[in-house]
């Protein structure tokens, strides 16, 4: 018979779930003939391809989002010729996945990469991040990785500390965090930044916000001080999500990447 804190901690664990647009016919960004699904590990994936080429440059949106938040960025690189490849990530838009764990994603990214590639670049939002760089982990070949608002492991911020502030008790989340690891094979917390990026060989260039307080500039700062090859683009006005659509941040993305 299972326990009270398990059934407690599989229900947390439950929860974690993305609350996603959907992603209907004629609602997307490109049109359905250009939809593919692509097999993974633990999913199938939905992706969008515009053109062809190694110049090809991957979108990762983040948590609760779809590939339509790359409307702006997708469209500018359209206009000037350059293939675009656009996503769903696992439980979001049109993926008919129920989850999306972190490795899951990671292993969705992974898999985009070795069916659509060659890829140049990756720019991924927030969530996205953790899944780019976990593909990156695990070998998927890129030449350039982009990071917007990435999720960084600090001190005072992660499931943890969120669940506890919560009032959630700690017999239930160690064993969430028990349950998490069995399932997945890693940490509930999240992506290991610093460890996967000092190993990558590529350019990296990570995007930051003053305002931006789900996923604060001074631990992206510090990343960006910490690692090779790494540029970092600094905002003070806009929050989150708007960095994903704010065509002056592309402006600032694509002039680094072409230098």
């Amino acid at each position: 018979m299972t326990d009270d804190i398990t059934v407690r901690a599989r229900k947390l664990l439950n929860e974690m779930r993305p609350f996603a647009p959907s992603a209907a016919p004629g609602q997307n960004l490109l049109p359905p003939e250009t939809r593919r699904d692509i097999d993974g590990d633990f999913a199938s994936t939905p992706v969008w391809r515009a053109g062809n080429g190694p110049d090809t440059t991957l979108f990762v949106h983040g948590w609760d989002d779809s590939h339509r938040v790359w409307r702006s960025f997708a469209m500018r690189y359209l206009q000037t010729g350059r293939p675009v490849l656009l996503m769903d990530l696992p439980g979001h838009g049109a993926s008919k996945a129920e989850h999306c764990l972190w490795p899951y994603a990671g292993a969705a990214v992974r898999s985009v990469c070795d069916a659509e590639g060659p890829i140049e670049t990756i720019i991924a939002h927030s969530f996205g991040c953790e899944a780019a760089v976990r593909a990156v982990e695990t070998d998927a070949e890129v030449q350039n990785l982009v990071l917007i608002a990435p999720p960084l492991r600090t001190p005072d911020r992660g499931w943890a500390r969120r669940m506890r502030s919560e009032g959630i008790e700690e017999a239930v989340i160690h064993k969430a965090q028990d349950l998490f690891r069995a399932h997945s094979g890693a940490d509930i917390e999240g992506q290991n930044f610093r460890g996967t990026l000092e190993a990558f060989n590529g350019r990296i260039i990570l995007v930051g916000s003053e305002t931006d307080e789900d996923c604060p500039l001074p631990p992206i700062r510090d990343l960006a001080s910490a690692l090779p090859n790494t540029q970092l683009i600094e905002d003070d006005d806009l929050g989150h999500r708007d960095l994903a659509l704010d065509l002056g941040i592309l402006s600032r993305i694509s002039h680094l990447l072409a230098t």
